[in-house]
């Protein structure tokens, strides 16, 4: 697989999306987004969205490439912010961005988020808020979008995978936050969409069929075969129902985001709730730096053994905090740049042959 330098990437997604009609430099931020997803090993939030996802949307209508998000503050505890169907990678830096200004005040910020199309990973908002040092609570709905998850005992798709994110600063501790960000279904529905493109199949825990078995084609699923089991997927798949109640419900009370059964879907509309939090008004950076150290020592000495199966996130010689995956994904990629698969590269110069700017568009 090709390995793209980020910096070329960035430029190449740069390119795309000032041809859909984003100006700059809300293009570069977007783009900075998108390959910060791919550079921490979550290229299903990456630079393929734009042709699997974004560049349909802004000719559907429900996507507005130029549009800017707004932030009402009237309330300085309870801030608002509309992302008016732009790009979600600059309403959810916006909802940060607002709140880490509140929460410095306050010690607490709380914000609604809606019409944010799509936010892109979450994750993202949570790294931002814990690099300023607050922490971050973040649920997540998608405006009736995407109904691709089942519950438990149905294969019927009736719910989205409805992300739930939470970030914590180590001030120093490590050398990342530490940053939990999961879908309540047993995978982000992009995870799907990734392998269609790259024409891989499906593992047999992620879907269930009306029949009880699985669906393995990924071109079949993106096409309305089986649904996406909830986190928790057979045996534990309450829980991960639950966490998708929590999520729906408060990202369409807080957020102003309607829930499942209150209209008609269509295209993705994220609706947010987030919370930041300042530790220190609640103890020391000393004492946290000494919780997450204490931490991660203790899970270091974990027992591990190869014939117990661990997720390829988690592989490695002992247990790692939430993020560190993600942070030895980024470093790597840093050095030795970003792989993108063939079809993906094949998705992106299709789009800028279609928007009349493959001169433009190298990454070579």
């Amino acid at each position: 697989m090709p390995r793209i330098a980020p910096a070329r990437l960035e430029a190449g997604a740069t390119v795309l999306l000032e041809a859909l009609g984003t100006p700059d430099p809300a293009a570069a931020k977007v783009a900075a987004s998108l390959v910060d997803a791919d550079l921490c090993g979550h290229a299903s939030h990456g630079v393929v969205r734009l042709a699997t996802m974004y560049a349909p949307m802004v000719d559907e209508g429900t996507l507005d490439p130029a549009a800017s998000p707004t932030v009402d503050d009237a309330d300085p505890g309870a801030l608002r912010v509309d992302g008016n169907r732009g790009f979600g990678q600059l309403t959810g830096r916006a909802a940060v961005d607002a709140a880490v200004e509140v929460a410095a005040e306050r010690g607490v910020a709380a914000v609604g988020v809606k019409n944010g199309a799509h936010m892109g990973r979450i994750g993202e908002w949570a790294e931002r808020a814990a690099a300023e040092g607050f922490a971050l609570l973040a649920f997540v709905n998608t405006g009736l979008a995407g109904r691709t998850v089942t519950v438990p005992g149905s294969a019927e798709r009736l719910f989205s995978t409805n992300p739930i994110a939470v970030g914590i600063p180590t001030f120093g501790a490590t050398p990342h936050p530490v940053v939990l960000d999961i879908a309540t279904s047993q995978v982000a529905h992009g995870k799907v969409t990734k392998r269609s493109v790259e024409g891989d199949p499906l593992p047999p825990a992620w879907t269930v069929t009306a029949e009880g078995g699985h669906v393995a084609d990924a071109d079949a699923f993106e096409d309305g075969a089986g649904a996406l089991l909830p986190l928790g997927g057979r045996s534990a798949g309450h829980k991960g129902f639950g966490l998708s109640v929590v999520a729906e419900l408060l990202a369409g009370v807080v957020g102003g985001g309607e829930v499942f059964g209150e209209g008609t879907p269509g295209s993705v509309n994220n609706a947010a709730a987030f919370v930041l939090i300042d530790p220190a008004r609640f103890t020391s950076r000393e004492r946290v730096r000494e919780a997450v150290t204490t931490l991660d020592d203790y899970l270091a000495d974990a027992t591990l053994s190869a014939a117990i199966e661990r997720p390829d996130a988690m592989d490695g010689d002992r247990p790692l905090l939430p993020g560190a995956p993600e942070h030895r994904t980024r470093s790597d990629r840093e050095r030795e740049g970003v792989p993108v698969g063939d079809r993906t590269l094949d998705a992106l110069a299709a789009l800028a042959a279609d928007l009349g700017v493959a001169d433009e568009f190298r990454l070579g």
